[in-house]
């Protein structure tokens, strides 16, 4: 099987996603929604449609990402796992312990500290 590159990257083209992993992926949401639809039909309490809300997400997560190493384990299609900035929380850090950039915060609230007491 022959695949298409990309113009722009020269790489080759990630292929679509087919009809039959949405179904995966998704299948549990619609699981639970019937289980909603069957719930209030019958007048039963909500718990069993909370649990089933619950389950269906972490279907969804499991799948996905089952979905995601398979394509990369059989295709060698790792751009699901490739491309993502890790949160860089250095500046908040900064931010919050007035240091770094910050610094100069730190030294005018002492500043204004010692000003106030006098």
């Amino acid at each position: 099987m022959t695949r298409t590159q990309d113009s722009n990257t020269g790489a080759l083209a990630r292929p679509r996603t087919t009809r039959r992993e949405r179904a995966f992926v998704l299948g549990g949401f619609a699981v639970a929604a019937l289980c909603t639809a069957w719930s209030t039909a019958a007048g039963a309490g909500l718990e069993p449609v909370a649990a089933a809300w619950l389950a269906a997400g972490a279907w969804a997560f499991l799948s996905s990402l089952a979905l995601a190493l398979r394509r990369a384990i059989r295709d060698g299609d790792w751009s699901a796992f490739r491309g993502v900035e890790a949160f860089d929380n250095s500046d908040t850090v900064d931010w919050s312990t007035k240091t770094g950039a910050y610094a100069y915060m730190r030294i005018a609230e002492e500043h204004e500290r010692l000003i106030r007491r006098s």
